[in-house]
């Protein structure tokens, strides 16, 4: 399979950023869908969603979120904030003229559909997150607090790649071991990530020292070329160590004030891994009422 999609267009919010996506227009149905990937992704991830919902007749639209692929890589890591980036997914929208959407976004994307959501409520007719569901808005992210209690109920921490990840010294080191990160994250085997990626410290040691497990088969040739061709390169994990960073330091957390009690009232379709691990952080984020 070779990642043959829909050339490449380029929009430029107010505030300079500039943004690479695919736009499909909808021939037989009224819907758009609007793709938000994750870390370590680009919108090549959703190659198999964008032909298959294109092909249905739907519209379908997958940028490079901010940071990553062939979009703007701003150092100032403020520039990451997650209202800032939703307001601007909101002018890609209004620049391509469509008043809502069905959004569908996995991992970080996730995290910035739920804010986006929350502060544009008017321009999304369904929403489906996998993998991170949405949260109460105004909840502050303890990283430290995450990790000493998955250590005691699961025996290693579950979030111990965030503080690496979000010390931005990590960059170089990911882009001069792209390939030994691609095959830790991109795994074949799940328990790679209990011995490697999990427990503080332990993705640092795997990718400084260059080492290798067997990447899934589902992670095509053709996915990995273009992986490696956007993270191995210089400044390909400028924007994800800057999501990070700005993740551990709670930027987004003034913007949140006054939206503690936003309730999302469009169809929402949550799914989250079968790994119980996994399932109860998960379930930790999700409001009860």
């Amino acid at each position: 399979m070779t990642l043959e999609l829909s050339p490449l267009r380029t929009f430029t919010a107010r505030g300079g950023n500039a943004y690479s996506y695919i736009c499909i227009p909808p021939t037989s149905r009224n819907t758009t869908l609007l793709f938000l990937h994750g870390f370590p992704s680009t919108l090549n991830d959703w190659v198999h969603q964008i032909r298959h919902f294109s092909s249905e007749g739907y519209g379908v639209i997958a940028p490079d979120l901010l940071g990553y692929g062939g979009s703007s890589k701003p150092s100032e890591v403020d520039q990451y904030r997650l209202r800032a980036m939703s307001d601007e997914l909101i002018e890609l929208l209004d620049h391509l003229k469509l008043q809502t959407v069905v959004g569908a976004a996995h991992d970080f994307g996730a995290t910035l559909l739920s804010r986006a959501a929350a502060y544009h409520p008017s321009r999304w007719e369904s929403l489906i997150f996998f993998a991170v569901g949405p949260p109460k808005l105004g909840t502050p992210f303890d990283v430290d607090m995450i990790n000493q209690m998955t250590k005691q109920f699961l025996g290693f921490e579950l979030l111990g790649y965030i503080p690496w990840l979000a010390d931005l010294s990590s960059q170089t080191v990911l882009e001069e071991h792209a390939e030994a990160a691609m095959s830790l994250l991109f795994c074949r085997d799940r328990k790679a990530w209990d011995e490697w990626f999990h427990p503080l410290g332990k993705m640092s040691d795997f990718v400084s020292n260059d080492r290798r497990v067997p990447i899934g088969e589902w992670y095509t040739q053709d996915l990995q070329k273009a992986h490696l061709e956007a993270f191995g390169s210089p400044d390909g994990y400028k924007g994800a160590c800057r999501w990070y960073r700005m993740w551990k330091d709670n930027l987004f957390a003034p913007d949140e004030q006054g939206f503690e009690d936003v309730q999302l009232t469009q169809p929402v379709l949550f799914i989250v891994p079968s790994g119980p691990e996994q399932s109860m952080v998960q379930q930790q984020q999700i409001p009860s009422n």
